[in-house]
């Protein structure tokens, strides 16, 4: 059996073509995922220096976040207070906001941000407040320490 191979002009030729639209698909599908993934990195928007300490973790859940920054001004007079965000102009002012919220959640966890240069007292005067309040469920911030500090 003889196959022939046509006349001379016209030969038949494969081109080989790539289609770009499965790989379009799956780089839009990657930026999708890390657009959404990265939103839910929460970032508090006052600046402290959070204090490092041995065995440190990330604090799973949290309602309420109270920060405690080192400077002038404030409620007392050592620095801004912060509640979620927003300053309080008084410890009174705190209280009643803690006060609302264990009301508004019963099971309140509390995150105590601290900067690593504010004084014990203050710290402990917040966690006095939250204690007087019948918060029991806190967690003050920390980090674990740098490498070079570990050794």
């Amino acid at each position: 059996m003889q196959f022939r191979e046509g006349d001379g002009n016209s030969k038949r030729r494969v081109k080989a073509q790539l289609d770009l639209t499965p790989l379009i698909d799956v780089v839009f599908q990657l930026i999708l995922f890390f657009m959404l993934s990265s939103t839910f990195v929460v970032q508090s928007t006052v600046n402290i220096q959070v204090p490092e300490a041995l065995g440190a973790t990330a604090l799973e859940k949290k309602d309420l976040t109270v920060t405690l920054v080192y400077g002038e001004g404030g409620p007392d007079g050592h620095g801004p207070i912060y509640v979620d965000n927003v300053e309080v102009a008084s410890m009174g002012q705190l209280s009643q906001k803690l006060a609302d919220e264990k009301r508004a959640r019963p099971d309140l966890m509390l995150l105590i941000r601290s900067d690593g240069r504010t004084e014990t007292a203050r710290l402990v005067k917040v966690l006095g407040i939250a204690r007087s309040l019948g918060i029991t469920n806190f967690g003050i911030a920390a980090q674990p320490p740098s490498e070079s500090e570990e050794g």
